[in-house]
């Protein structure tokens, strides 16, 4: 009888704690940048926010830059595998979008200093070849783009919607999905983030007339 040997990763306590350690400065950064903006975030303020002593964040990250750059990188990463998580695959594509739609909004609004930060990221609104930290984080958020563009594309193939390009379709909902934070950051609405996340899912799939054009013979 073959036996077959699985090597086991032994993780030690020393590496339970970095990572814990590093979970819990990213979690900070991301707050502190959804406070005061990438410019206005410092260590200091990544220090204090996370509790612990500024000398701790350098034993883990050489400088701000690259502290600010981890804490989306990683960010986006988490919320990916958080969709993924809660992702019914067995349901019909219209109903697995629409049970994300109003899962990313409960995320919204849990994290909504982390979604502050990605909307106040330059990055994603250029784009420079060869910068090798601009390009990591224009693909894990194209990874998480395409969980959606994949989803389009399954309801495309089996008539339910209209999407000749999944990708986009799956951008215009990411924009459309942070319509209403930004709204609420210029402090002209406070509606229910449950009310934004029925606006959004009925408008991206019926439009701003309300209706859907094939089922009313138009």
């Amino acid at each position: 009888m073959d036996v077959q040997l699985t090597e086991r990763t032994v993780v030690t306590k020393e590496e339970v704690l970095k990572n814990y350690r590093v979970s819990e400065i990213l979690e900070a950064a991301r707050r502190t940048i959804g406070r005061f903006g990438f410019e206005g975030t410092t260590i200091d303020r990544v220090a204090d926010e996370a509790r612990i002593a500024k000398g701790t964040i350098y034993l883990y990250f050489p400088n701000k830059e690259a502290l600010l750059h981890s804490a989306v990188v990683e960010g986006i990463r988490d919320l990916t595998r958080e969709l993924a998580q809660g992702d019914d695959t067995s349901r019909p594509p219209i109903e697995r979008l629409a049970c994300l739609i109003r899962s990313m909004f409960k995320t919204q609004k849990s994290h909504e200093d982390f979604f502050k930060a990605l909307i106040l990221d330059s990055r994603f609104v250029s784009y420079e070849p060869g910068d090798k930290r601009g390009e990591e984080l224009r693909k894990v958020y194209l990874e998480w783009v395409d969980y959606f563009a994949c989803i389009l594309r399954s309801a495309a193939e089996s008539g339910a919607i209209r999407a000749p390009d999944p990708q986009l379709a799956a951008l215009m909902l990411a924009e459309m999905m942070t319509a209403p934070l930004r709204r609420r950051l210029l402090a002209l609405s406070d509606t229910p983030t449950e009310d934004d996340a029925e606006t959004v899912l009925n408008m991206f799939l019926y439009g701003v007339r309300g209706i859907h054009p094939e089922r009313n013979g138009k």
